[in-house]
């Protein structure tokens, strides 16, 4: 497993390369922590207005690596429980970042993934891209990224994914409103580098300032912090007028 981060575009653009492929790119706790400290300190740049998030190899997401179970077998309820917080608490992170993540969804989105592909703040997919939670076959109910589906999908279709008795494609992702457009397969780099040459048009310090919007919307679900926000950048807009005439 390797993250490497990178920059372009005069350091506006940070890239951070998620390379778990030989493994579908499935994630344990330091894997996690490692990709969540590297986002921040990506984010820490005020240059930066936004990650691309470059998840390598064929899929996006293998969910979590089942060789860390073993090791569960000896925990109590409140330990896994702790543990699944922990990485729920990390996606949070990522949603919180002050700078949007554009990531291309490609192959296969699986278990944990759907919580990180829901953590990416402008996810675009393939149009073979594939989204399944097969927990329930294995005898576990899925915690965090049940909670996430739940709120994010119509009822029945929240019990037919995480009962693993369906999937999910990429028209029914962006149906739901877990990914923003759906791509040829054959167009997906291209496209993700499209997004972020037109994000690259909007001032850095604006799209910051989207992001909280958003954010705070989504998290209070009251509009006060919009405006704080909102007349901020207007009146720095109107400064810089006033100084340019």
């Amino acid at each position: 497993m390797a993250i490497t981060l990178t920059h372009d575009r005069d350091r506006r653009v940070a890239r951070v390369r998620y390379d778990n492929a030989a493994r579908g790119n499935c994630f344990d706790h330091p894997a996690l922590r490692d990709l969540v400290e590297t986002l921040e300190s990506a984010a820490a740049d005020e240059t930066c207005a936004i990650i691309h998030l470059d998840m390598a190899g064929r899929h996006f997401c293998g969910g979590w690596d089942t060789s860390s179970f073993g090791r569960l077998a000896r925990a109590t309820v409140d330990e896994v429980a702790a543990g699944l917080r922990d990485s729920d608490a990390a996606l949070r992170r990522i949603r919180q970042l002050p700078v949007p993540v554009v990531a291309g969804v490609r192959g296969e989105v699986i278990g944990f993934g759907a919580g990180l592909l829901h953590a990416v703040h402008l996810p675009v997919a393939a149009a073979s891209a594939r989204l399944s939670l097969p927990e329930a076959r294995y005898g576990f109910a899925p915690a965090g990224v049940g909670h996430t589906i739940t709120q994010s999908l119509p009822r029945p279709h929240a019990y037919h994914l995480l009962t693993g008795a369906a999937a999910a494609t990429a028209t029914q992702l962006l149906a739901w409103g877990l990914v923003a457009r759906v791509v040829a397969n054959d167009d997906l780099d291209h496209e993700v580098d499209a997004l972020i040459d037109a994000l690259l048009a909007v001032p850095g310090r604006t799209i910051r300032a989207v992001v909280q919007v958003v954010e705070s919307s989504l998290a209070t679900g009251l509009p006060d912090r919009a405006y704080e926000i909102s007349a901020g950048t207007i009146l720095a807009g109107l400064t810089a007028q006033g100084a340019s005439g």
